[in-house]
């Protein structure tokens, strides 16, 4: 397996914002969210693809979401398939995982 290089002061040392007892991510920078981003989808890579793909979608679409240049016609496009996305995750997921949270994404894009 090929070994992932990461550049130096990509992020902070992410021993300082790992707590591996609660499995959480604590005091996180900006920079190190960037990291994250970069991280999970690989670190998802070994799922199936009926797990994977929605989960690279929604990935997508915070990112697309938060990028500086937003057009009118891609926040309509983003309206419809965060829709589906969110479909998927109800078949991947278990009911108890999903609260009001969850449906966020879809009133983010009229927000924006």
């Amino acid at each position: 397996m090929k070994e992932l290089q990461i550049p130096d002061e990509y992020c902070s040392n992410l021993r300082n914002i790992v707590d591996p007892n609660e499995a959480k991510f604590n005091n996180m920078k900006s920079h190190d969210c960037q990291f994250i981003e970069t991280l999970v989808p690989i670190a998802f890579g070994a799922l199936p693809d009926d797990a994977l793909k929605p989960l690279t979608k929604i990935s997508q679409f915070f990112k697309n979401l938060c990028s500086t240049i937003l057009r009118e016609n891609m926040l309509e496009e983003m309206h419809r398939n965060i829709i589906i996305t969110l479909c998927k995750l109800e078949t991947i997921f278990p009911p108890s995982f999903f609260n009001v949270m969850e449906y966020l994404p879809v009133h983010l894009i009229e927000e924006a």
